[in-house]
């Protein structure tokens, strides 16, 4: 067999499974959104007229979902921008134990640390309120290793003339660090978004008694049956729809540190 003959069939290969494994994530999708414009065996948007018309809450628990993946997101970026930069310019002593053990602490999964969090929530009063079910949520270990990856290749000759014509921080960061982190910055937002979209443990968890504050990833499984499609395919529109839009920014994103 020659090497041009084994190439093809390597690429063939390829193509079949990433076929294979494209079509196993988009069949979900594709058949949730197909069944939502079936009822009663028929072509109709009743399912939809029975989510808003007759499903009061439906959207109540929408906007829950869309203020605190907004929130977060928002606010774990403003938190991570400085954490990164901090860790990839600034020398200090111990700043890489330090980072170590942020990074360590902070990859504990949800199971590690709902305990100490519940604790905490309890003992400043926020428990079944929307902060219990944001605050947690908006330090993210990865959003900081991600901004450090970045900044870290930002020249030092660059910050210095900035720093020399404006002798502000601030335009340190709008002239010289941010222009070279937007895809980061793009890419973790997506992600952030998506991360903080589907939080379900969290609401079940830390707002036990307060269910009109519960997201709609937790709700889902009370909308009636014959409406669940269509309740299904809304809440997957804004994550679709946010990927769509910055698609580019998040390969550009992956590809450059190979993630």
């Amino acid at each position: 067999m020659t090497y041009s003959m084994k190439k093809k069939i390597s690429g063939a290969l390829r193509i079949i499974i990433i076929g294979i494994l494209a079509l196993m994530f988009a069949y979900p999708v594709i058949m949730t959104a197909a069944r939502s414009f079936i009822y009663d065996g028929k072509l109709s948007l009743t399912s939809y007229w029975r989510l808003f018309v007759f499903n009061f809450t439906y959207l109540d628990y929408f906007w829950n979902s869309v203020i605190y993946a907004t929130l977060i997101t928002v606010v774990c970026i403003i938190i991570s921008f400085p954490l990164g930069f901090l860790f990839a310019k600034i020398k200090f002593k111990g700043r890489e134990l330090i980072f170590f053990i942020y990074i360590l602490v902070m990859m504990l999964p949800f199971q590690a640390t709902s305990l100490p969090n519940y604790i905490q929530l309890r003992d400043f009063g926020m428990l079944n309120t929307r902060l219990a079910l944001t605050v947690p949520m908006m330090f993210s270990p990865f959003a900081v290793f991600l901004f450090r990856q970045y900044m870290k290749n930002i020249p030092n000759d660059l910050l210095d003339s900035t720093l020399l014509e404006s002798s502000s921080v601030f335009s340190i960061f709008r002239y010289a660090v941010i222009p070279q982190v937007k895809p980061a910055i793009a890419a973790l937002s997506i992600l952030i978004f998506c991360e903080s979209w589907n939080i379900v443990e969290q609401a079940l968890i830390f707002s036990m008694d307060n269910t009109d504050i519960y997201p709609l990833s937790v709700m889902l499984s009370n909308i009636p049956a014959d409406a669940s499609y269509a309740g299904g395919t809304v809440y997957m529109f804004p994550v679709l729809a946010l990927f769509v839009l910055f698609r580019e920014a998040l390969e550009s994103s992956m590809e450059e540190y190979k993630l």
